[in-house]
Order: C-alpha cells, then structure tokens, then sequence
C-alpha cells in the first residue's frame, strides 16, 4: 500500500487535472463512436428489406433475372460483410480506447476507485466484445456464404440477434462511460485525491 500510495503522491495535481480532462474528451469520442457503429448493423439489415421493397431500376432488372430469393441472400450477405468488416474494426479501436482510458486513470492521475471500477468495467466489456461477441459475428457471416437458402434464412435471423447483443453490450459501455465522464468532469483541478477512498479536504473520485 505505501508503494501505491508514494506514486500517487507523485501526480501533481495539474498534471492529474489535465490528464482527466484528456481522458474526458477521448471517452466522449469512444461513446460517439459507440453510437455510431451501434446503427450500422441494424441499418444494413433494413436497407436490405428497403431495396428489397422498392428496387431501383436497375436492381429490380437483375432481381428478375435472378428472382427475389437469391437477390436477397446476396443483399443479406452483402450486409453482413459490411457489419463484419465495421465490427472487427471497431472491435479493435474499442479495446485500444479502453486500455488508454484505464491507464491513463491509473497512471497519470489521481483518480479514485469509483473512476478506476468504472473504466476497468468498460475495458472488460471491451475485452469481451472483441475475444467473444463480435468473433461469433463474424463466424456466423462466413458460414451464411456456405449454407443453403432455408439456412441461410436462419442464421441472417441469428446473425439479426448477435448484433441485437452486441448493441445492448455496448449501451451498457455507454451507461457506465456517461458515469465516468461526469466524475471526470465534476473535479476541479486543486482537488487532492485518495485511492482509499473520500477525505475532508475534497478527494476526488
């Protein structure tokens, strides 16, 4: 404990006050982000039944050389590599921001527990999301290329899902993130922090 608390110790309280206010601004970035990637999949999987429902003209040319069942799986399939290739990306740039956000708390400033408990919630989320969510995702786009019509009806309605689990994932990254950014936003920079937990004197959280 003395080690831990020598090196906070060591944080002036300039340097702790700009790093929060850099992690601030790279967290409200992230859950930017979040929104964002959160619509892609959803508006894909609608664009389909859009084209689908009202093809133009030269879409409509080919559906009837083909007929509507596989101009759709081709749609569906197109849609998914696109969710795929956004996801594994995203999965990737998530992660990056999580572990600089942990970090940068832990390291650079004197930031309390609720702070740290919070980002390193995020950054397990973020681990799972990339090593178990979004992995499944993608497995799931690969084999629709190699299934039959009926099952590839199927697993486009599991792959719907997958990305239905992934969005409630990352609200909950949102939820947790938006908690830390007003503990981050709510220290002025004289406040004197403790890892042990609140002082008299305004320890930060």
């Amino acid at each position: 404990m003395s080690g831990t608390s020598t090196a906070h110790d060591r944080i002036s309280h300039h340097t702790s006050w700009a790093t929060r206010r850099f992690t601030a601004v790279l967290l409200s970035m992230w859950l930017g982000g979040i929104l964002l990637v959160s619509l892609v999949a959803p508006a894909s999987y609608r664009s389909v039944d859009s084209t689908m429902a009202r093809p133009p003209q030269h879409v409509a040319k080919a559906m009837k050389q083909l007929g509507q069942a596989p101009m759709r799986e081709i749609l569906q399939y197109q849609a998914s590599e696109a969710s795929r290739v956004v996801l594994e990306w995203w999965g990737l740039l998530q992660l990056a921001a999580g572990l600089a956000v942990f970090l940068l708390l832990l390291f650079m400033s004197t930031a309390g527990r609720p702070a740290l408990g919070l980002s390193l919630g995020m950054l397990v989320m973020s681990l799972l999301l990339e090593f178990f969510l979004i992995p499944r995702i993608s497995q799931l786009g690969q084999e629709l290329q190699q299934t039959n019509q009926v099952q590839a009806m199927e697993m486009a309605a599991k792959a719907r899902a997958m990305h239905l689990g992934f969005t409630a994932f990352e609200m909950v990254v949102v939820l947790l993130g938006a908690i830390l950014l007003g503990l981050l936003l709510r220290s002025r920079p004289g406040f004197s922090g403790s890892r042990g937990g609140l002082r008299g004197d305004g320890a930060e959280v």
